[in-house]
């Protein structure tokens, strides 16, 4: 059994970010758990400059505590049907977003970290500097979903590389193909280039193909390539396609997505999203 680690906040779009996870988990068999990381004021750096009530540790976590139960409860009480459910499993964890992802990943097994997109408003964590943050030191593959995105069957999946590393491509694109099987969905992997690949790239990337369909024996797996003036365009122009309904991408360094979560570019293209983003880390190998 898969496990979903879902960051939550409590924030206004948290209960949409939350449907659609348990909606993702129970279409693969997983189980959740669902996990708000508590900011405690006395533990906070110059902390020591201000005296703190001995029960606002108490306080926070007892408040903390009670909306984790009502989020919960309300997925529960959604889910009307007969069929097997998610187990929702409750960790209030006191600490940094990146220590309490890094911790609870160390001691469970964690298949996949769910969050939201980042939210523009000052009382979310799920803002664009914390998202960066935790994609770039999770653990395990993030599952980025839009703030508002209702579950729909994932069909199509995108897998946007510059291909500049074969071998690790394949080695993802393996694990993706498992959680296409979930959904029976079609894999693309989609080449992000300024030009045309020359004739012997496209020979090796096909050899790839072949490979990966005889070997998973999953025949559903293609290639399509973008050209585009840049990474940012490329991006774009799959989400304005609307044709994916999941892109996945290995955030490896100096790689385009590197590029692309970078100051205003990662700002705007989050405000573009608009099917979940599956990010793998070159180090989840």
């Amino acid at each position: 059994m898969e496990n979903i680690l879902l960051l939550t906040d409590f924030s206004a779009n948290a209960n949409s970010v939350a449907e659609y996870t348990y909606d993702f988990a129970k279409k693969i068999h997983a189980d959740i758990i669902i996990c708000n990381a508590m900011t405690i004021p006395s533990e906070l750096p110059d902390s020591g400059l201000v005296v703190w009530p001995v029960e606002c540790h108490e306080v926070i976590k007892d408040r903390s505590a009670s909306k984790l139960n009502k989020l919960r409860t309300h997925l529960q009480h959604r889910d009307q049907s007969h069929s097997k459910k998610p187990v929702l499993t409750l960790l209030n964890q006191a600490g940094s977003l990146q220590d309490v992802v890094t911790e609870i990943a160390s001691e469970r097994t964690i298949h996949f970290l769910a969050m939201g997109a980042h939210d523009q408003s000052m009382d979310s964590f799920l803002k664009q500097d914390h998202t960066r943050g935790i994609i770039d030191s999770s653990p395990v593959p993030a599952l980025l979903i839009p703030l508002t995105l209702k579950f729909e069957p994932i069909r199509n999946i995108y897998f946007a590389s510059d291909l500049k590393d074969l071998a690790s491509d394949r080695t993802f694109l393996t694990r993706l193909t498992a959680l296409a099987r979930m959904f029976m969905s079609e894999i693309f992997i989609i080449h992000i280039s300024s030009s045309k690949s020359a004739a012997t790239v496209k020979e090796k990337i096909y050899d790839m193909l072949n490979d990966l369909r005889d070997g998973l024996g999953y025949p559903g797996i293609h290639f399509r390539e973008i050209i585009a003036e840049n990474d940012t365009s490329s991006l774009e122009k799959i989400m304005l396609e609307k044709s994916a309904d999941m892109i996945a991408v290995v955030h490896r360094e100096h790689s385009f997505f590197s590029r692309l979560f970078k100051g205003s570019v990662a700002k705007r293209l989050a405000g573009q999203l608009t099917m979940p983003m599956l990010i793998y880390q070159e180090s989840n190998e």
